[in-house]
């Protein structure tokens, strides 16, 4: 009985949000300037947090800088302590310096109001995703609630998978199944992921060169497009390696992050993680990772632009995969994309560039 009432739930919120995310209800909250209204109390209440983390900082012997530096950092530029401390290193630069960075809230600031509903409700789902982008996608997958157990023992028996919430972010909640496992419990497995409403999928086999790097974790490329309907670019883009014992390669879950040079398609930087340390070779495998040519770079680009057309969204960050076939694979989409992996690793802002990518692209004048 609790399932059943769990699956009109989802199916209800599901509904909801098709007709909160249409385009017809986008236009009319958007002429009401309803969407500006809470894009500022979201900015106005994320900087209250923010000041309330970093004094709680401050109050540790580890802080560096100091809070009244921080506090005039945060009212102009809306940074975090982390990376304020950390990623950009505020406290050491001047303020000409700093204004070169865009920090994760102008950019919250900057999704919450002008992304389009259609691009959230797709990005926001995984099922919806596989099945808009379903060109660039090679695995099979399975929705669990739609599943009979029958259906999930015969993809389990066949295939590796990787177990993710339909609506995560993060890396959270995912791990992985493996079709030789004598001990696995599949009938707990699956009243969990029906449950909890997971997406189970094939695991992709990384390509050779890049599955080196951390044979654990997938190692994908996250690509950032800025686009309308008409045209796309690439933006920039960044290696992301898993860690230790993770099966996940995001860098809040602990991975490792790496510039790519957009035009050559070669990493540019050392590896770094979100506390602001740099490895020249990667932890686990003491790959170099400076230096290193990503494959079939120029088809990857295409790809991510081509998937960036199809829906217009104004920046989306696309993880994809090259599989063991060369294929180029679209994991996931994200229409929030940050900016700390583009900025971090060699220490240089690009808030004029995309600033004025977005007036191009969108006709917005970002301040």
């Amino acid at each position: 009985m609790s399932q059943i009432v769990n699956n009109v739930k989802a199916n209800l919120k599901s509904f909801v949000c098709s007709i909160a995310y249409s385009p017809m209800v986008d236009k009319i909250i958007s002429s009401l300037g309803v969407v500006k209204i809470w894009a500022d109390l979201h900015v106005y209440s994320s900087k209250k947090k923010l000041l309330a983390s970093a004094k709680k900082a401050f109050e540790e012997e580890t802080s560096v800088g100091t809070f009244e530096d921080y506090k005039k950092a945060l009212e102009k530029h809306w940074v975090s302590y982390s990376e304020y401390a950390n990623m950009y290193e505020f406290y050491k630069k001047t303020e000409e310096e700093r204004d070169e960075y865009v920090s994760r809230l102008k950019m919250a600031y900057f999704y919450w109001r002008y992304t389009p509903g259609v691009a959230k409700a797709v990005f926001r789902n995984k099922t919806r995703f596989l099945k808009t982008f379903e060109k660039y996608v090679y695995r099979k997958w399975i929705y669990a609630p739609d599943t009979s157990f029958e259906d999930f023992t015969k993809f389990i028996s066949k295939y590796d998978c990787i177990v993710k919430p339909c609506d995560g972010k993060l890396g959270k909640g995912i791990f992985k199944v493996y079709k030789d496992d004598k001990h696995l419990d599949i009938k707990k497995l699956y009243h969990l992921c029906v449950k909890e409403r997971k997406l189970v999928e094939q695991c992709i086999e990384a390509h050779e060169e890049l599955k080196a790097f951390h044979p654990q974790s997938l190692n994908t490329l996250r690509v950032v497009t800025v686009s309308n309907k008409k045209k796309a670019e690439v933006f920039g883009s960044l290696l992301k390696m898993g860690v230790g014992d993770k099966v996940v390669d995001n860098a809040h879950a602990g991975g490792l992050i790496a510039q790519i040079n957009i035009k050559t398609g070669e990493i540019e930087s050392e590896g770094t993680n979100t506390n602001g340390e740099s490895f020249t070779y990667h932890p686990d495998t003491k790959i170099k990772i400076k230096g290193y040519k990503i494959p079939n770079w120029n088809l990857i680009c295409k790809t991510c632009c081509e998937a960036a057309q199809l829906i217009g969204n104004p920046i989306t960050g696309w993880d994809v995969a090259i599989n063991s076939s060369g294929n180029i694979e679209l994991v996931e989409g994200n229409y929030g994309p940050d900016f700390d992996g583009m900025q971090s690793p060699l220490q240089i802002g690009v808030k004029k560039s995309i600033y004025a990518m977005i007036k191009e692209y969108c006709g917005i004048e970002m301040r």
